[in-house]
């Protein structure tokens, strides 16, 4: 029995696979059951990008606002994304031990809070602990909305389910760009981000009322699959030990420091900048820009979720070859001296919004080689590739504008630009060794 998605993601459940539902229960009305639990902790998900990407946007705006300059700025984006750094493995460790319906609702809780603080601040200090608490909540939702994937549908559907979850994710920043600019200019900064975060608290409840951690008497592991121990069982060292000990989990580690390292540093924070000043547009044509590269990231969460996914061989051939297109990409995006031309910056802008949205398949190869029981922890260890890459361009962009600040406009990004390249590359790299390790290991 299947049921299909609009957006062409389908899922099978087998009868073997609807197996542990109640009696009485058919694999239709799990199936729906799974889906709404999924839908309304994705909807948590989808504002927390919003939330995420939404200091692009109203960058020239903060600047005005806290009277602060592009390095201050940086330090607001890389505090967000280094709390949501660091809270990678606390996020997967709760996930597997508490159950995400209680870690999603309070996240979501924080996201509001975090984005009315936000909305009240007149001062850079103010702006810094609304974004910290952002970056606090957004923390612990991706890795529990995959956890509630591993628990309500089966392993060989949990990279789709990944790229849907990415989709959903990318829809939300789009809501960061053209309909934000949008809100600031009609609604003002208080009215978009207070209104946001009252939006963001009537989600929190409904996570609580909607969302269940598995399936009753399902166990702990995800649909029609058995667990290799329980989590409660096994001290949180020795899953720790097991996850970061596996070859595949840093493979995935390197695949997502690529892939969405050099996304953020676009759609977070420099992106908008760089094409207004370096590039000549204005606030609304930048924003289109950016929306545009959001765009590459569902057309790449989407391609890689239908025929990459789920295909060890074929999904590790492909992320290497798109991390070497991105070193491209990125060289091309320094060597150009003046205006990119519209249609090459175009396809310069979907490629990196493309590897943004392949970053998914990151969470396919964690999921993949670690047991169902330490899902939670290999994904939050996974997906701490990308926002270390994200945290280190972060703080280097807005180190090199400061220090190139009597430069032009154009040669002073270019330049800030040079260590996003060199990430690419070194994560380039740091797959090709982990690929190497895999398939070793997987030789005996």
């Amino acid at each position: 029995m299947h049921t299909s998605l609009e957006v062409g993601v389908r899922v099978t459940i087998s009868p073997s696979e609807s197996s542990t539902t109640t009696p009485g229960a058919g694999a239709g009305t799990l199936l729906r059951r799974a889906w709404l639990v999924w839908s309304v902790a994705a909807a948590c998900y989808f504002v927390a990008l919003f939330h995420r990407a939404s200091l692009a946007v109203a960058a020239d705006a903060a600047l005005a606002r806290f009277g602060a300059g592009p390095a201050a700025l940086s330090v607001l984006s890389a505090l967000q994304l280094g709390i949501y750094l660091a809270l990678q493995i606390p996020a997967g460790v709760l996930a597997d031990r508490i159950g995400p319906r209680r870690v999603i609702t309070v996240a979501t809780l924080a996201l509001a809070a975090g984005s009315a603080v936000f909305a009240i601040s007149a001062s850079l200090v103010g702006g810094l602990a609304g974004r910290a608490l952002i970056g606090l909540g957004d923390a612990f939702l991706f890795t529990n909305v995959l956890r509630l994937a591993a628990h309500w549908f089966p392993a060989d559907r949990f990279g789709r389910v990944a790229a849907l979850t990415g989709l959903v994710g990318g829809v939300g920043q789009l809501a960061a760009t053209a309909p934000l600019a949008t809100s600031l200019r009609v609604l003002g900064w208080l009215g978009t981000f207070l209104g946001a975060a009252a939006l963001t608290a009537m989600l929190a409840v409904l996570a609580w009322a909607a969302v269940r951690d598995r399936p009753e008497n399902s166990g702990h592991g995800g649909a029609g699959e058995r667990p290799s121990t329980s989590p409660e069982a096994e001290p949180v060292r020795a899953a720790l030990r097991g996850v970061v000990g596996t070859s595949g989990t840093w493979h995935s580690f390197w695949v997502h420091f690529v892939m969405m390292g050099q996304f953020v540093a676009v759609t977070v924070l420099w992106g908008p900048p760089w094409l207004m000043r370096a590039q000549g547009y204005g606030a609304a044509a930048a924003g289109n820009w950016v929306l545009l590269c959001v765009a590459g990231f569902l057309v790449g969460a989407w391609l890689c979720g239908q025929f990459v996914a789920g295909r060890a061989l074929r999904r590790e051939r492909f992320v290497l070859a798109l991390s070497v297109l991105l070193v491209a990409v990125w060289a091309t995006v320094i060597g150009w001296s003046g205006v990119i031309p519209a249609a090459l910056l175009a396809v310069l802008l979907v490629l990196i919004g493309f590897g943004g949205g392949a970053a998914m398949l990151a969470f396919d190869g964690a999921r993949a080689a670690n047991a169902v029981h330490r899902s939670g922890l290999a994904v939050g260890t996974a997906n701490m590739g990308g926002f270390t890459a994200a945290v280190l361009i972060q703080l280097a962009v807005g180190g090199v504008l400061r220090l190139t600040e009597g430069l032009p406009a154009d040669p002073s990004y270019r330049l800030a630009y040079v260590p996003v390249l060199l990430l690419v590359v070194l994560g380039m790299f740091g797959q090709a060794r982990q690929s190497r390790r895999v398939w070793r290991d997987s030789r005996g």
